[in-house]
């Protein structure tokens, strides 16, 4: 926990207008006999010219990456020479990005995210039932890193409505097979039989390797506070973590102020880290004091951490708690303000109550942040990047094919171009510094969950020893292009020309390699 608070305060220190990146501190390359000595002379791979940064040293400066094996073996001056060459002039060399809070995991999803420099694409929030479903359905077929926690939400589904969410619900229809068993999972508090046995499956998931539960609690807001302590119990007996999308997205009382009051009160009894999805999204006009709250329990010591999408508007199923009678007073939107995927309609009160009877899982969009709150979070140090990107689909709600073309296929953009858009808007807008978007597009993440996940302590940095996932992009023209209108939903990011995988080149010249699956799972030890 320590570590991670001590390399957060090398990019920040004080108030937001004192945080800079880290001070320019490239280590004096060896000597060169030294060097040569210690550099393979079979390097797999080479990345030579390219402007190497690394948030955890602060590195900034011209450098040449030699890959062996899927790790990097060096970063120097010296001449490097391996079986593939990448040259990275005028290019910025950077950690992977890392993006815990993206629900889109099928093929396509994959190959968007590729494009848009993901390199380990995980959904921490949402989760995965039975957690062994997800992991065997992707063992050696996936182009990029992945994993995911136990869901507290399709654990639910399972124990009280009877369905197999069959590991990733999103793609299952579970939410709609279980309005057919009385929608008990966001409609009915547990009794403490069913409390028991939500219990048991979550741990059975951890045991299984998930990597931490998620509670994406604002979609049933019918559990009772004891069934949410009766998770944390879990999470604390296993040594492991929350993630939680917090209760009520309004801002006024119940606000989402108090729910995530509730989830740091869990978190502060249960000695838990937390990780706090999409402040903005809950939090709206009162994202300023949730960001200070957040900032508050951390200076207790609790290890808490935020997270925000460059959005202003979100998506997610349209049969959302939140999107309940009321929702107008509560979150300051209309009923235009919404807008059912499937047909592109904008929603009446007529529509929506249809809709929400008929398909309480189709997807739909939101307008409901506003622009300050989006910065706030975004310039708030400690407050990393994740997408919350949903499966994109065809007109007939079906998956796209995994080599299916870009643009049609309907879903929030930020499935496929929030990190370009992050760096975008670093470039143009001057948002925050180059180096602290960096961190929070990878560095941050691999800190936080490094504790709980050996495996991320090599991700999400550059220096020798570490795993090769590497994002190399123009800093000159990177940039989303993807945005709501026909033809351009899923259209995906411009100016990321390379992204490695475990050593392994997956885009090169801005093509995915279709024939290439280098994702490893990001897995905790699988106990008997």
């Amino acid at each position: 926990m320590t570590r991670y608070w001590t390399a957060l305060a090398t990019l920040c220190v004080g108030s937001i207008a004192a945080c800079q990146p880290a001070a320019k501190q490239p280590a004096p390359d060896t000597p060169p006999a030294k060097a040569e000595a210690a550099i393979p002379e079979d390097l797999d791979l080479v990345i030579l010219n390219g402007r190497v940064m690394d948030p955890e040293s602060g590195l900034d400066d011209i450098r040449n990456i030699g890959v062996k094996d899927g790790v990097i073996q060096t970063i120097t001056s010296a001449d490097l020479s391996g079986a593939k060459t990448i040259d990275a002039s005028g290019h910025v060399v950077a950690p992977g990005f890392i993006d815990y809070h993206l629900h889109g995991q099928d093929p396509f999803a994959v190959r968007l995210g590729l494009r848009d420099g993901v390199t380990s694409q995980l959904d921490l929030e949402g989760g995965a039932y039975p957690v062994e479903d997800y992991y065997d359905a992707r063992e050696g077929k996936t182009r990029n890193n992945y994993g995911v926690s136990v869901s507290h939400a399709w654990a639910r589904i399972s124990v009280m409505d009877g369905i197999d969410p069959k590991g990733l619900g999103f793609y299952t229809g579970a939410i709609n097979a279980a309005t057919h068993t009385g929608a008990k999972w966001n409609l009915k508090r547990a009794d403490p039989e069913h409390i028991a046995r939500i219990q048991a499956e979550l741990k059975d998931g951890l045991d299984k390797g998930a990597l931490g539960i998620g509670v994406p609690i604002g979609y049933y807001t019918a559990a009772s506070s004891p069934e949410l302590n009766a998770v944390a119990s879990v999470a604390r007996d296993s040594n492991s973590f929350l993630t939680t999308h917090v209760r009520y997205m309004a801002q006024i009382p119940p606000s989402g102020y108090l729910g995530l009051q509730e989830i740091l009160s869990l978190a502060a009894v249960y000695d838990l880290p937390l990780l706090v999805h999409h402040v903005p999204s809950n939090c709206l006009g009162l994202t300023v004091d949730c960001l200070d709250l957040i900032d508050e329990a951390r200076a207790k010591g609790m290890k808490v951490v935020g997270e925000f999408y460059p959005y202003i508007y979100g998506s997610s199923v349209i049969g959302a708690d939140y999107l309940g009678p009321g929702f107008r007073e509560r979150t300051g939107m209309d009923y235009s303000d919404i807008i059912y995927n499937k047909t592109g309609e904008r929603m009446t009160e007529a529509l929506l109550k249809k809709y929400r009877a008929e398909d309480p899982g189709g997807d739909m969009l939101l307008f409901h942040i506003k622009k300050p709150q989006m910065l706030a979070a975004f310039q708030r140090p400690g407050v990393f990047q994740g997408s919350d990107g949903m499966p994109f689909r065809l007109a007939d709600g079906s998956i796209p094919d995994p080599d299916a073309e870009f643009g049609g296929p309907v879903g929030h953009p930020r499935g496929a171009g929030a990190r370009a858009r992050i760096l975008r808007m670093v470039r143009e807008d001057k948002v925050i510094s180059l180096m602290e978007a960096l961190a929070k597009l990878s560095y941050l993440q691999a800190s936080f969950l490094e504790d709980m996940v050996p495996q991320m302590k090599l991700r999400g940095r550059l220096k020798p020893g570490a795993i090769a996932d590497i994002t190399i992009f123009d800093p000159e023209t990177v940039a989303d292009t993807g945005e709501w209108a026909e033809g351009k939903y899923s259209l995906p990011s411009t100016g990321i020309p390379y992204v490695i995988v475990n050593g392994v080149v997956a885009v090169s010249d801005s093509k995915v390699q279709m024939d290439v699956y280098a994702g490893q799972p990001i897995r905790n030890e699988v106990k008997d």
